[in-house]
């Protein structure tokens, strides 16, 4: 029944579409003037290649990746890693992940496409984990989207007797959004298969913008497994596109059975891009994904690239991530897998000196939670102990002729580096 529902809506929005199109002639978003583009004025777009290597306590890895960004989105196109962390339960995997987000009609904002997926072997074993994701998102106005999605997961997570569990899931949804006034009201309905057994869920949200271009969001997603009612909250301040110098900032927090997730961001000076589309389109999407696509959420929720560039939005920044997942590692017992960072960039914009510039400094709080195994020879039984282990951890950076930069990122502490060296090429 919620299968035909959903694909009834979608065959609807097809039907929008094309009436629209035909009674609403289009441009391409390059031809209109940037006040009047859905995702702000427009911006020359940028690409980044990045080949990085890293050894953390005797686990060397490598990954090469690259992707695009733009005034509309930042679309990862390629991430190949070897011996990395996967994005669901950080253990360590062969990982191919690749998506793409395209404007197929005459290259206008309204009409937006996003594919994508990801491939894992698992290291140590002939275990693989899968995911593909897609969705479809329409803005008809300014203060009207629709948006559909679909994806399909399949894997294997830690706990059970041994070692893996599998598991194999399908979600869809539908969402929307309308604006009036200050209060965007969204809604959203969707329904998921996990492991041959059936989970629908629905439910709402409300997104107020305040003065001085704050912004508050509150929703709930109701699901017909208890486990998997979700409360997501949000609060921020976005920055406009001529910087007032006031600093911009969110907070996003979601919650469900054995689940918690934060994330955090603080920008201060000049530099400062948190503009409104980036965070409404976060915001609203960080909340529709408890619905569906949450595999496309958790690979968004991680670094882009290995080593992040984050820090180049503003001249000083903050960032907090938390993540929390409860497994059970035999039954009636829940461990723990998650953690906890608090980064601090100074970005120094216009230090210069003869090929050198813009240099970066950052230093970061991390913790990490896993399960610790031991074996009870009198019982032959596992138990197992979260262990969390705490550390510092800096960076240092720099660009070079403009167009190459390299970051290191070191955590004395555990003898743990990274290095990375980035091209950017920019139109």
């Amino acid at each position: 029944m919620y299968r035909n529902l959903i694909l009834t809506f979608f065959l609807c929005l097809i039907m929008v579409i094309l009436v629209y199109s035909q009674g609403h002639p289009t441009h391409s978003s390059k031809a209109q003037d940037p006040r009047h583009s859905v995702f702000g004025p427009v911006q020359p777009d940028l690409w980044e290649f990045q080949a990085a290597t890293w050894d953390d306590e005797g686990n060397a890895g490598s990954a090469f990746n690259f992707y695009r960004k733009n005034q509309r989105n930042k679309t990862l196109f390629m991430r190949l890693m070897n011996n990395g962390i996967d994005n669901n339960y950080q253990f360590r995997v062969k990982q191919i992940t690749g998506g793409i987000i395209l404007y197929p009609y005459k290259d206008d904002d309204r009409f937006q496409i996003d594919v994508g997926g990801t491939y894992e072997a698992i290291n140590d074993t002939s275990l693989t984990n899968k995911a593909l994701f897609s969705r479809i998102t329409f803005r008809p106005e300014k203060n009207l989207w629709f948006r559909l999605g679909y994806e399909i997961t399949g894997g294997y997570s830690p706990g059970g007797q041994a070692s893996f569990d599998k598991y194999d899931n399908t979600a869809y949804y539908f969402a929307g959004s309308y604006d009036i006034r200050k209060i965007s009201f969204i809604g959203v309905a969707g329904s998921g298969e996990i492991d041959n057994e059936n989970n629908n869920r629905y439910g709402g949200g409300v997104l107020a913008k305040g003065p001085f271009n704050t912004y508050f969001l509150g929703g709930y997603i109701k699901s017909t497994n208890k486990y998997e009612n979700t409360r997501t909250l949000a609060i921020g301040r976005w920055a406009p596109f001529r910087p007032d110098m006031l600093p911009s900032g969110f907070f996003i927090w979601k919650h469900r059975e054995n689940f918690d997730f934060q994330l955090a961001g603080a920008f201060w000076g000049k530099k400062n891009i948190f503009v409104r589309p980036a965070a409404l389109g976060m915001t609203r999407g960080i909340f529709i994904s408890s619905a569906a696509l949450s595999y496309n959420s958790k690979l968004r929720q991680t670094q882009m690239m290995t080593i992040t560039d984050d820090y180049r939005n503003s001249d000083i920044s903050m960032f907090f991530v938390y993540m929390n997942q409860g497994i059970e590692m035999i039954p009636d017992q829940i461990n723990n897998v998650g953690f906890r960072v608090v980064q601090l960039y100074k970005l120094f914009d216009k230090t210069k000196f003869s090929v050198f510039s813009k240099p970066v400094i950052g230093i970061f709080y991390n913790e990490e939670t896993e399960p610790e195994g031991k074996f009870n020879p009198i019982t032959h039984s596992m138990t197992f102990t979260d262990k969390t282990n705490k550390f510092w951890s800096y960076q240092l950076g720099v660009t070079v002729i403009d167009r190459f930069i390299l970051n290191a990122v070191n955590n004395p502490e555990n003898s743990e580096w990274t290095v990375a060296l980035s091209y950017i090429y920019k139109k």
